[in-house]
């Protein structure tokens, strides 16, 4: 007999339906380049205003398939180093 694989019920705090730490990551960049795109060649800012629109809605669309989005990218930080493995094999293991 087959059980059905629930997902996880507790959702991410989210801003305007894309998580929270993608959304602030990609607004954070989006600014720097702006403030250097208005600085060094004097670019007026509301061209920026498609490129944060853009990619807060292809975040929105990835996060519909990837609820969890914030998390991968809090716990990719930790993960991101191999751990040592006692015997030699392929992969990261996260325990000897």
């Amino acid at each position: 007999m087959k059980e059905p694989v629930l997902k996880a019920v507790a959702m991410p705090p989210r801003i305007f339906w894309a998580p929270m730490y993608p959304a602030v990551v990609n607004f954070a960049i989006q600014a720097g380049i702006l403030f250097v795109c208005i600085t060094a060649f004097n670019i007026s800012p509301l061209y920026f205003i498609g490129t944060i629109g853009i990619t807060h809605i292809l975040i929105a669309a990835y996060s519909m398939k990837e609820p969890h989005l914030s998390k991968m990218m809090l716990t990719f930080g930790p993960m991101a180093t191999p751990s040592k493995n006692i015997y030699p094999d392929k992969g990261n293991k996260l325990a000897p």
